[in-house]
C-alpha cells in the first residue's frame, strides 16, 4: 500500500517581499531612462568637454565617447539582471534572494560613485584648473558643456540617481527582514497518516468474525479444524 502526501498549500508572500520585488523593477526603469537620456545627450556633452580641453591646449582622446557607449551597454546589462532578480525573488527563490544582496550591493557602490562624481566634480575641476590654468572656471565650464543639452537635464539626472541608489538599497533591507525569511525556506512535506481500508477497520489489525471474507461468515467455506469439535 503506497502511502500519498498531500500537497502543500501555496505560501503566502509577505509584503516585504512583493515590495522588494516592485523596487527592483522601478530600478531597472530608472536604469532604462538613465540609458536613453545618454543616448540622446551623452555624445553633445563629450564632444563640447573636448572642444573646452582642446581651447585649453590639452591633448584630447575619445575616451569620453567609448565611456559613453560603453556605459549604455551596462546599464542595459543592468537593467537585465534587475529584472530577472525582481522576478525571481517574488517566486521565492533563495539563489535570486542572494544575488540581490551580491548584484544589488556591487550596483549600490557604482551607482553611489557616480552621484559621488557629480556631486564632488567642481572641487575636482578647480584641482585641474591649478595644474591647467588656461582651463575655463567651473561655471563657464558648465556653460559650454550644457549649452546643447536641455536645462532639465541635470537636475533630472542627478534626482533619477538618488531614486536608483534607494530602489536598490531598500530591497537589500528587506530581504534581509526576519519576516522574509520563510518565504525562502524549501516548503516540507506534512506526512499524513494512511487512512483505515483494511478488513475490520486499520489496516494491518485482523478481521473480526461476520466480517466479509472472513471464517464463520454465511457462504465462505470454513477452513480444516474450524468448527465445533467432533464427538
Amino acid at each position: 500500500m503506497s502511502f500519498a502526501v498531500p500537497a502543500s498549500a501555496p505560501r503566502a508572500r509577505p509584503s516585504t517581499v512583493s515590495l522588494a520585488s516592485m523596487l527592483l523593477f522601478a530600478a531597472a526603469a530608472i536604469e532604462v531612462i538613465n540609458a536613453v537620456l545618454s543616448l540622446l545627450y551623452a555624445q553633445k556633452i563629450n564632444e563640447a568637454t573636448k572642444r573646452v580641453y582642446e581651447q585649453a591646449g590639452v591633448p584630447s582622446n575619445n575616451s569620453g565617447a567609448i565611456g559613453a557607449t560603453v556605459g549604455v551597454v551596462f546599464a542595459f546589462v543592468i537593467v537585465v539582471a534587475l529584472v530577472l532578480l525582481g522576478y525571481f525573488v517574488s517566486r521565492g527563490s533563495q539563489v535570486a534572494r542572494i544575488l540581490t544582496w551580491v548584484f544589488g550591493g556591487l550596483a549600490f557602490c557604482c551607482s553611489l560613485l557616480g552621484l559621488g562624481s557629480v556631486l564632488f566634480a567642481q572641487p575636482l575641476w578647480d584641482q585641474a584648473r591649478k595644474a591647467t590654468p588656461n582651463l575655463p572656471a567651473w561655471d563657464e565650464y558648465q556653460r559650454i558643456i550644457y549649452a546643447e543639452v536641455p536645462g532639465w537635464y541635470q537636475p533630472v539626472t542627478t534626482v533619477l540617481s538618488i531614486l536608483l541608489i534607494l530602489a536598490i538599497l531598500v530591497p537589500i533591507i528587506l530581504l534581509a527582514l526576519p519576516a522574509s525569511h520563510p518565504y525562502f525556506r524549501k516548503p516540507q512535506q506534512e506526512w499524513e497518516p494512511p487512512a483505515s481500508g483494511g478488513p475490520g477497520g486499520f489496516p494491518g489489525q485482523p478481521g473480526q468474525p461476520g466480517d466479509p471474507g472472513q471464517p464463520g461468515d454465511p457462504g465462505q467455506p470454513e477452513p480444516p479444524g474450524y468448527g465445533p469439535p467432533t464427538a
